[in-house]
């Protein structure tokens, strides 16, 4: 049977029947595919889950990072924005940013962030991957904005907090909420029931 992340009924979109022919983790290899000329000192954002009429479509954004010894890591705004359609299976594009949107109440870049910390490489691997297995469960209600959620998505969706909180850069926390912003608003309210 083909690998397929999930099937969901969009009824609050009028369609009978769509799914996903693409899961989380194989849209950031499909879009990791394309960024591999960027330079090595980048850094990308978690996905930002949005709709765009009846397309689930996944963004990363792309900056720049540099680490100055003694001081920790600075991050820039970002540079580049990669974008799939989940709902379709495809990768649609990587594009220079172009200030397309720029939150006001940020300073001027660099900011600093601190990273996570893992003491085994393996636990990076192990860790995203549990992280895009979340996504994968939660996109479905968000698609349906399930107010009627089981113990089992509600554990999820706070498990996903938890990561989120975890990884964030959180200087670009107003870019998450501009591309991403419905997707995180469902899991928050999920997660308080």
């Amino acid at each position: 049977m083909k690998n397929v992340a999930f099937y969901f009924v969009l009824c609050c979109l009028g369609l009978t029947q769509a799914y996903t022919e693409m899961t989380t983790k194989q849209a950031v290899q499909e879009i990791g595919k394309h960024t591999n000329h960027l330079p090595r000192e980048r850094g990308v954002t978690l996905p930002m889950i949005s709709m765009d009429e009846e397309k689930v479509i996944m963004r990363r954004l792309y900056y720049y990072t540099n680490t100055v010894p003694g001081e920790g890591t600075y991050i820039t705004s970002p540079q580049f924005v990669a974008s799939a359609d989940l709902t379709n299976g495809l990768f649609l594009s990587l594009r220079r940013f172009e200030d397309e949107w720029q939150p006001k109440e940020l300073p001027p870049a660099p900011w600093k962030h601190e990273r996570h910390k893992f003491e085994v490489a393996e636990d990076v691997i192990k860790e995203f991957d549990s992280i895009y297995e979340l996504y994968d469960r939660l996109i479905p209600g968000f698609v349906e904005d399930r107010k009627d959620v089981s113990r089992e998505q509600v554990r999820d969706a706070k498990l996903y907090l938890e990561y989120f909180d975890r990884h964030v850069e959180k200087p670009l926390l107003p870019y998450y909420e501009q591309f991403g912003g419905r997707f995180l608003g469902w899991v928050r309210s999920t997660a308080k029931r």
